[in-house]
């Protein structure tokens, strides 16, 4: 029931989504937060779309199939990305974890598997000999991911996510940071689907906005 919900939920935001953008004009403050520093992305050239969460995290968990379908769909001209945050002791291991996931490769293998093996079967993940012995299941071998998750590599991209999660200065997970400018909260959106359609109208006002630069 839940996964068809969810379903449903998607199948009215994407139908939704222009007509919303071009019937609704979401307020700043209201409905989204620019940053005071704007955050450098990746690609000048692309739209970056960035979503703050954690594994521990139960809102992220309920988030990540209505995420998990609109990412997705995103056009060419849209770049996804996650930044795990860390803000305490089980914290830092399930974001560590992350980015031992793709420095490993199996990210898009193992990541709804743990948010399973948290939220629906409660198991305790919060060290790195137990997510070791998870990952098992997915043809990992525990001393290589021992090996990669105290790499120097590891270390540093956990830094860097670090850095960028207070650099968002989100009060909470889920967020959505769109192009290294704008911050969307679940407090300010309400619902997960809003959180997307807001997203998507902020998506649309980069696009103009970078047309618009590029014009001669």
């Amino acid at each position: 029931m839940k996964f068809l919900a969810i379903l449903m939920a998607f199948g009215w935001l994407v139908t939704s989504d222009s007509t919303q953008a071009e019937d609704f004009s979401y307020e700043e403050g209201t409905h989204y937060v620019t940053l005071e520093i704007p955050i450098k992305t990746r690609s000048p050239s692309k739209i970056e779309v960035a979503e703050y969460f954690s594994y521990g995290c139960p809102h992220c968990y309920d988030f990540e199939p209505l995420i998990g379908a609109w990412q997705a769909s995103l056009p060419a001209d849209v770049v996804f990305s996650r930044t795990p945050a860390v803000w305490n002791p089980d914290y830092q291991v399930y974001a560590q974890t992350y980015v031992t996931l793709e420095a490993l490769a199996i990210l898009e293998k193992a990541h709804v598997p743990i948010f399973n093996a948290i939220h629906t079967d409660r198991l305790r993940l919060n060290t790195p000999q137990a997510m070791a012995q998870l990952l098992v299941k997915y043809g990992v071998d525990p001393e290589d991911f021992a090996k990669a998750y105290n790499s120097f590599g590891v270390r540093a991209a956990l830094q860097q996510a670090d850095s960028k999660g207070r650099a968002y200065r989100s009060t909470g997970v889920p967020a959505i940071i769109v192009n290294g400018k704008y911050r969307i909260e679940g407090s300010m959106s309400r619902t997960n689907a809003n959180m997307l359609r807001i997203a998507s109208f902020l998506i649309e006002k980069e696009r103009l906005l970078m047309a618009e630069v590029a014009r001669p």
